[in-house]
């Protein structure tokens, strides 16, 4: 399987009358989650600003997480945090330059920001309370450790919401990707849940959300607006006592970058308190 990195962003807000508000190191959850399930982070610096913690260094150190140092040329605003945006896209697009198809982008906020961005009619796909995620005081040591001892049962998950996030794209059509993916990712998440438990790291449930960056304006009953419409799958939870668990399709208006973030997929942090 081809190498999976992702560049992930501060965390931000977006502010109603233009740009984003950033502040802070990544959520620890957050990034245990893209620690776990990617082989790469991408943490852009920039000229402007660095942002960093002890938890990125130690990975920078690792050689787990890079930072893309991004110089800006010419007139940049700077006065409402697209900085940090514009930062990102370009070592996004470094990076797809130098390692065509391997990478993509998360943005650790509730709604996606680009610097050029329109609305259009496309798929979020989100994986609810069911991605097992070593808790917030794990050591990133042993997270490595595990992800060397038992990278096969990583990897067929990956390949799996791969093949999920790729029959919506190849056929526009969503109840045949669901019901053809299903039974592998259910499997392969209980195979990893199981296999951490082995392995004595405390864990918790999370999501795992991202945005398909097509035009999905075809698909019955896409014209509803911000409403859109949402297919349920439910799953049996990982954890007692957890309700709703399992994995939500929508399909709406949605946000997403023009051409200067070329990426097929926008991983963002979910805002779903349940589905009952």
């Amino acid at each position: 399987m081809n190498k999976k990195g992702i560049v992930v962003s501060p965390p931000f807000k977006p502010i109603y009358t233009g740009g984003v508000s950033c502040g802070g190191s990544p959520d620890p959850i957050e990034l245990r989650k893209y620690l776990m399930y990617w082989d790469e982070i991408d943490y852009p610096s920039n000229m402007l600003i660095h942002v960093s913690s002890p938890e990125i260094d130690y990975l920078e150190q690792t050689g787990k997480l890079k930072r893309t140092h991004v110089r800006f040329q010419g007139t940049i605003s700077s006065g409402r945090g697209e900085f940090f945006i514009q930062a990102q896209e370009a070592a996004f697009r470094k990076n797809q330059d130098e390692e065509p198809g391997c990478w993509t982008i998360a943005q650790l906020a509730d709604i996606p920001f680009y610097t050029q961005q329109s609305v259009s009619v496309g798929v979020e796909v989100e994986l609810y309370d069911m991605l097992p995620v070593p808790s917030a005081d794990t050591p990133l040591a042993d997270i490595l450790e595990f992800k060397e001892k038992r990278q096969d049962e990583l990897t067929a998950f990956r390949c799996h919401m791969d093949e999920v996030n790729e029959k919506i794209l190849s056929s526009r059509d969503i109840p045949r990707a669901r019901n053809a993916q299903m039974a592998r990712v259910e499997l392969a998440l209980k195979d990893i849940d199981k296999t951490l438990n082995e392995s004595g790291i405390k864990r918790i449930t999370t999501h795992l959300k991202n945005v398909i960056n097509a035009d999905f304006s075809g698909i019955a009953g896409a014209g509803l607006g911000s409403a859109g419409i949402s297919t349920f799958i439910g799953m049996s939870p990982l954890i007692a006592g957890v309700a709703g668990a399992g994995l939500v399709f929508g399909v709406k208006s949605l946000i997403m970058p023009s051409n200067q973030c070329p990426t097929d997929l926008s991983y963002i942090n979910s805002i779903r308190k349940n589905f009952r």
